[in-house]
């Protein structure tokens, strides 16, 4: 007999599943008795309980993620999870309050040899960063240096490796791109100060004499203090810039960038931040707001931190030298930092050292994204998935009825 695929096909090798003679009303279901419910795992009469030793393990396979620009290198990370980025944030908040603690404990000793300065922070009258007080330029710096290792450690923590991506996209530093850019900000921020004094200059004529007016040749002058700080500074200048960056535009941007695809929500929120995190007035507020866009917006077009890490170092190396020599009569940081003729010209030595970064990158073809091998689940055999219908030979599918 054919069929038809509305019942199953007859087996005459095999016996027959009905009982011979004819069924009793009380056995059959529905027929003066109800089925019994049935019984949960475990219970008596229920199926035996599924041990989680006992379950099939999910097999893995591994597989390339799509190619992820710098601000998504946190979803190329093993297992990662939505949830992780936002513990890798606050552990390294954790991390940088325990190095604080400890530093904190290391300077008092050092603190304890020049009471004035701490009897000026405590009163208010004294500047907690000073060229004068070369103690409160080290403090201040390494202060901010330990950023880096707490990011490091907190990566390391959570299995985020390599740990290298918070550099770029090649996990490490690029140090060819980073010498090639950093004389790049060289002269973009020659064309930032020099811009800067002519807009000024133009805008108020009585500045350029303020500006002459230094404190350097006083008699109150420490030169020996002063050169002690530009020591200090050269040496540890260039990791208080590094750890800065890759805290607001390395972790910041990566945390945001595993949530949202856009990247302008890692440049433009950290970059809000990282002006407010300083003391300057308006116009010192919108310079520094300026700079964070522009790292940031570097940082992502260009795949890592190098862009942003060589103007970042070159403009405080700068800043703090024009400080410590008081060249503009302040050797502390003050809330005063410039008018609007010096953001304008900040704006025209950022735009110079944008023009110059593309013209790098482009010339000597650096990547700006990264593939990273991650496990996933595996799909389920084929097999497995079209299994033939219960009652249907095997090749042979069901058919609908009707």
């Amino acid at each position: 007999m054919t069929s038809t695929g509305s019942e199953p096909p007859e087996r005459p090798d095999l016996p027959s599943q009905q009982p011979h003679g004819p069924v009793p009303p009380h056995a059959q279901p529905g027929l003066g008795q109800s089925l019994p419910e049935p019984s949960a795992p475990g219970q008596p009469g229920g199926p035996a309980p599924e041990w989680a030793w006992a379950r099939p393990q999910v097999a893995l396979q591994t597989v390339e993620t799509e190619p992820l620009e710098y601000h998504r290198l946190l979803r190329g990370v093993a297992n990662y999870r939505w949830w992780r980025p936002l513990v890798l944030l606050l552990l390294s908040g954790v991390y940088f309050g325990v190095f604080t603690i400890i530093v904190s404990i290391a300077f008092i000793p050092i603190l304890m040899t020049d009471p004035s300065y701490l009897d000026g922070i405590v009163t208010g009258e004294g500047e907690v960063l000073d060229t004068q007080v070369p103690v409160s330029v080290l403090l201040s710096l390494v202060s901010i240096i330990i950023m880096i290792p707490a990011v490091i450690l907190a990566m390391l923590t959570l299995g985020m490796r390599p740990t290298g991506r918070v550099w770029s996209v090649a996990g490490r530093i690029r140090w060819g791109l980073l010498g090639r850019v950093s004389i790049a900000a060289l002269l973009a921020v020659v064309v930032m100060n020099v811009a800067g004094i002519a807009f000024e200059i133009a805008m108020d004529p009585a500045s350029l004499s303020e500006t002459a007016e230094t404190s350097s040749s006083g008699a109150d002058f420490d030169w020996t203090a002063a050169w002690t700080s530009l020591i200090i500074i050269v040496l540890l200048v260039p990791l208080q810039a590094t750890a800065e960056e890759v805290v607001f535009r390395g972790l910041f941007m990566q945390v945001l960038g595993s949530w949202l695809k856009s990247p302008w929500f890692g440049i433009v929120i950290p970059s809000v931040g990282f002006a407010l995190a300083h003391i300057y007035d308006i116009w010192g507020l919108l310079s520094v707001g300026a700079l964070g866009l522009v790292a940031g917006w570097l940082t992502w077009r260009t795949g890592g931190l190098e862009a942003a890490i060589a103007i970042h170092i070159v403009n405080n190396l700068i800043a703090f030298g024009f400080m410590t020599f008081a060249v503009g009569g302040e050797t502390a940081q003050v809330e005063a930092t410039g008018g609007p003729g010096s953001f304008l010209g900040s704006v025209v030595g950022y735009a110079v050292f944008i023009w110059l970064v593309l013209r790098i990158f482009r010339k000597h073809g650096y990547g700006r994204s990264r593939i990273d091998l991650i496990r996933v689940p595996a799909p389920l055999p084929q097999a497995a998935a079209e299994a033939p219908a219960f009652g249907a030979e095997p090749g042979q599918e069901s058919q609908p009825r009707g």
